[in-house]
This record gives C-alpha cells, sequence and structure tokens, in this order.
C-alpha cells in the first residue's frame, strides 16, 4: 500500500470544521402554545418511522463526514502494489542463456520462470510482449492478448546457453512499453539493482530471480601443452559457494578415463591442479563432479591440434607477400633451413630452396630471383569457382611476366594460354599452391583482393591443421573448409547435421567437442560457454519510474484507487441529499 498525494491529508481539518458546526447549531426553547393541533400531525409522521427520525439528527453529520473523508482519499491517492501489477501492456524479457540452467530439487531455473510466466499470464487481462534474451533478442509474441497463444509460444521457448544482452533488452522493453500503462517483467539470474543507480527509468521493473544464492563450483580454465615427447596440463577450479566443497576431477581422452583425483576447496577459493604424464590424444576432457547447482560449467576440453600455424620464411622473399600474411594475424618467422622441422607450419620458400627440403609441410612456392621470366601475351584466364580465388578477381590484375614454375599433377586456378600463374594440389602427400609470378612485374599487391588471396591460400594450406577454432554456443559465421559437405558429429559420434560450404556455419547450442567429416578427413572444433556465464547469481528487485531520476519532478503514480474513492463520494452524497429532503419535508 502506498500514498500519492500526502499532502492532502490537511484535508481532514474541514472534516473537523462540519463537526464543530454540529456542536454549535441552534437550540430550541420549550414554549406553553394556544392549540397542538399541528404537533399531533408531527407525532403521526413521527410514529409511522421512528427509526428514521431518531437517525436523523446524526445521520446527516455522519454522511456529511463521510463524503468528505473519501474526497479526502480521492485527492491523496492512495495505491496498492497489485495496481501497479495489472497493467494495460505487459512486457516479458525471459533470459534463455546458459546459467538459467542452474537447478534447486532438480528443477531448473528456466522451468521456475516459465511456470511463474504461466501464472502471471492468468492474472493479466492485457496486452503480453514475450521476448527471449540470448546474445540475440527474439520477439516470441508482441501484444497478444489470447492467453493461449502465448502458453503454446512459451512452451517452444529453451535455453541457448549463449550470453543475455539483458540492457539492450531493458531498453528494447522501455521502448515498446513507452506511451502505454506498462510493467516489465524479467526473469534473470544476470542483474543487479545496484547496476540501475545512475539510469533513467521510465516503466517499471519487476526482477525476477528464483535461484538468487546458487551455489556452483566451476572449472574455469583447462590448458594442455607439449613437453617434449610428453603432454602436460593444467586445470583452475574455483568455489564460488559460501562452503567448503569436496569433490573430483577426472580427465578422459577420446576413449577412456585417464586420470581421477579428489580435491577440497575452501569457500571463495580457487585451486590450480597440475596435471602431468597425459596421453598423445586429439581430444582431452576435464570433468569435475561437486554437489553444487549448476553443472554447466563442469566440462572443458583440450583439442590437440593446431588450428592457426605459423607462417615459416626460407630465403629471399617479397615484403609484400610477407606483410601481408601479417595484416592476417598470422605469425610470421624468417628461418634458416637447419632450424625446419616437419609439422603443421606453412613454408613460404622459392622454387629452388623447396627443392632441398626433405621436410613434408605445406608450402607457398614462388619465383626465385635468378628464375626465367615469360613474357605474357594473352590475357588471364580464371577457373571458376576456385576456392584460392574467391573473391578476389584475379581476372583484372596486370601481369607482365610470369615465372618458370610448373609442377605437374598441380591444378591451374589461373594461366595466360599455356604457362599457369597459380596453381595448387598435393605433391607426394603434401599440400602446396604455386604463385608463378613475381610481385615486383605484376600490379596485385596493389588490388583489394591480393590480402584476400592470401587468406583463401592459407586457409587451404591450413586445413589438415585439424581444429577449426573455438565457437560459442549457437554462433554463426563463415569457415574456410574444402568444398562439398561436411557431416558433422558430436563427441559421443552422434549426427547432428550436415553443412554445405557457401552457408553460414551455425555452431550446435550444447558445449563441447564435435567433428567435422568428410569422407577420410575429420576436423574439430569445440564449442564453449561464455565465461560470463560461469557465474550465476543476481537478484530479485523491483524499480519503479520515480526512481533514478536524481532532482527531476516526481511523476505521479497512475493505476489509483482515487476513482473508485469519488464515486463513492458521489453515491453518498445523493444519499445525504435524500435524508435531508425527508427531514424537511415535514
Amino acid at each position: 500500500m502506498g500514498i500519492g498525494n500526502p499532502v492532502f491529508f490537511f484535508f481532514s481539518i474541514f472534516i473537523a470544521a462540519v463537526i464543530l458546526m454540529y456542536f454549535f447549531r441552534k437550540h430550541y426553547r420549550a414554549l406553553i402554545v394556544p392549540s397542538n393541533l399541528l404537533w399531533e400531525e408531527v407525532m403521526k409522521e413521527w410514529q409511522a418511522s421512528p427509526w428514521f427520525h431518531r437517525l436523523q439528527r446524526n445521520l446527516l453529520l455522519l454522511l456529511q463526514v463521510l463524503i468528505l473523508s473519501l474526497l479526502m482519499f480521492a485527492l491523496i491517492k492512495p495505491y496498492t502494489l497489485d495496481d501497479l501489477e495489472k497493467k494495460d501492456h505487459v512486457i516479458i524479457l525471459l533470459d534463455t542463456s546458459a546459467s538459467m540452467n542452474a537447478s534447486k530439487k532438480g528443477v531448473s531455473h528456466f522451468e521456475l520462470a516459465k511456470r511463474d510466466i504461466q501464472s502471471l499470464i492468468k492474472d493479466n487481462k492485457g496486452d503480453i510482449t514475450l521476448l527471449g534474451v540470448g546474445n540475440s533478442i527474439s520477439t516470441v509474441v508482441s501484444k497478444e492478448s489470447n492467453d493461449q497463444v502465448v502458453f503454446n509460444r512459451l512452451e517452444n521457448i529453451s535455453v541457448t546457453n549463449d550470453h543475455e544482452d539483458m540492457k539492450k533488452a531493458l531498453r528494447l522493453g522501455e521502448a515498446l512499453g513507452k506511451g502505454s500503462s506498462s510493467v516489465i517483467h524479467v526473469y534473470s539470474d544476470s542483474l543487479l539493482k545496484a547496476d540501475f543507480k545512475e539510469e533513467k527509468i521510465n516503466t517499471p521493473i519487476r526482477v525476477h530471480n528464483f535461484i538468487p544464492d546458487a551455489k556452483n563450483v566451476s572449472l574455469t580454465s583447462f590448458g594442455v601443452e607439449r613437453s617434449g615427447t610428453a603432454y602436460k596440463g593444467v586445470a583452475v577450479i574455483e568455489n564460488q559457494s559460501d562452503e567448503l566443497q569436496s569433490g573430483t576431477i577426472t580427465i578422459y581422452d577420446d576413449k577412456k578415463e585417464v586420470i581421477s583425483n579428489r580435491l577440497k576447496i575452501g569457500r571463495g577459493k580457487e585451486a590450480v591442479i597440475p596435471l602431468d604424464e597425459l596421453p598423445s590424444s586429439p581430444v582431452l576432457k576435464a570433468r569435475i563432479d561437486f554437489q553444487d547447482d549448476y553443472r554447466e560449467d563442469d566440462i572443458l576440453t583440450s583439442v590437440q591440434a593446431t588450428s592457426k600455424p605459423s607462417v615459416l620464411v626460407l630465403g629471399e622473399i617479397n615484403p609484400f607477400l610477407l606483410k601481408g600474411f601479417q595484416s592476417l594475424g598470422v605469425n610470421v618467422k624468417t628461418i634458416e633451413e637447419n632450424q625446419l622441422k616437419t609439422g603443421d607450419e606453412i613454408i613460404v620458400t622459392t622454387k629452388e630452396k623447396w627443392k632441398e627440403l626433405s621436410v613434408t609441410n605445406p608450402a607457398l612456392i614462388i619465383p626465385g630471383p635468378s628464375d626465367k621470366s615469360t613474357v605474357l601475351t594473352t590475357d588471364v584466364e580464371v577457373k571458376g569457382d576456385d576456392p584460392l580465388l574467391k573473391h578476389v578477381d584475379f581476372e583484372k590484375v596486370f601481369v607482365e611476366k610470369a615465372g618458370s614454375i610448373e609442377v605437374k599433377g598441380l591444378d591451374s586456378s589461373a594461366r595466360s594460354g599455356s604457362v599457369p600463374l597459380i596453381q595448387k594440389g598435393e605433391k607426394n602427400g603434401t599440400k602446396m599452391v604455386v604463385l608463378n609470378l613475381n610481385l615486383t612485374d605484376t600490379d596485385f599487391p596493389l588490388h583489394p583482393g591480393f590480402p584476400i588471396f592470401l587468406h583463401n591460400a592459407y586457409q587451404y594450406l591450413s586445413e589438415d591443421g585439424g581444429f577449426i577454432g573455438y565457437f560459442q554456443p549457437g554462433e554463426e559465421r563463415t569457415v574456410s573448409l574444402a568444398p562439398g559437405d561436411w557431416d558433422i558429429y558430436s563427441s559421443e559420434a552422434e549426427f547432428m547435421k550436415e553443412w554445405g560450404q557457401g552457408e553460414w556455419f551455425k555452431a550446435p547450442l550444447t558445449p563441447g567437442v564435435y567433428q567435422a567429416v568428410q569422407g577420410d578427413v575429420t576436423k574439430y572444433f569445440s564449442v564453449v560457454l561464455d565465461d560470463r556465464e560461469k557465474q550465476p547469481g543476481g537478484e530479485a528487485f523491483s524499480m519503479d519510474p520515480t526512481e533514478g531520476k536524481g532532482e527531476e519532478e516526481r511523476e505521479t503514480i497512475h493505476g489509483t484507487l482515487s476513482s473508485w474513492f469519488l464515486m463513492l463520494a458521489i453515491l453518498i452524497l445523493f444519499i445525504e441529499w435524500e435524508v435531508y429532503r425527508r427531514g424537511n419535508r415535514i
């Protein structure tokens, strides 16, 4: 219960004045009269309705005091919290992030929120707008008055496991509620009232959090590196609860359990667990097992594959080429021949140097300074849909001379007559790209397609690294793989979907390691939680429009009980008039 205009309590002075007037009203004197005929008529009337005349003297006073009291209550504008909940437009923001999987007694925070939303919808008589809030905001229903439609759409919402953008959602909610009697209900575990100290609130906000004190032990980090012929790792575990926690950490390779350690972590403490003598495996998985309320952050994986190999430069190479690779964020190293070892690193060298090498690294080969060159007399021809020249527009490049490199068994991506300019393919099981032209004999480095060509060549040569990269749940982005369809499998070898080149690659919603398979080629990628989703918490609170406005004028509160008091006062005024009329009729 609240009061909108408490200053009008001073109106009670008028009530006291009316009562005082009755105390000082005229008093009559007893007199002797010559006849009582008139008084006999009065007595007959009195006897006909004795109860009314007994009350008549005080009833007018009571009715007048009641009218003034009701007018006073109408002016002070009393309201209740229930009045603020019953709005013409209810906007519901439902958090679909990973931390909403935290549970109490086997029921997740997300399911508790959906149950409460159903009760809210049943009690509301206005329109409903429901937004699902993850990394992106989805409109489930907009200003829907049919409760059954809202129930059906609500049932189909699921957790997206990404991180919610709740501030953006609140701004959208206030924009949707502008100009109407609205209220925003937020179901989330990410908001604190302190976050709104500097915010200007225009619409009432009700934040619901059903598990504000969730116990959580989080596996915050897990990494593995090669040390000689052995593998070593480290795991970091954080106890975010207010009590001592006991549990285990277990390491698995792609087939079986490898290591299991039992440990205790004090409240609010962090434990660093060294892991020695790990096996060589494409994938190593760490899992913790503690008695907590949130299990989504209990597993992390480490993929033993190179996702972004370095570029190793041998010999005298044009600086345009080196700067182009560096602009891609690639680690470029200039080394000597005796420093080169077989691995996933990409070699950039001349034809003469490449012939002297005994390693099987993927390579980009260019003409040397002393190589013969051939003046071109025909236009450049480009092979259609070649992955090396995608978005490059190589046919617009001017090439004066070409080198003398031609490796048999490779496909020509671009040529001038019978002279190959760009080749790609495999030689003795080793991937290679041949750029058969000196950059000083062409304007290729001046074209916007030059860094794109280097990116395509780098992706082509690094495909055998085995690791595509890390993704957030549901993240969409382009992925450079060999043309054709790829089958996506979970770590349990369960088929997920088929993905084809040219489509946006969308990562699965469940964290873990996945495989992209095409024939005999297998690529790994990992779906990981956002670090901000490893700390469930937040609180429940309410914010009214009058808060957070500094020295601005406070707004009046809508939806008060004033109209009811005013209508009741008018009704009693008519009753008071009838009482007064009947009293004067005699």
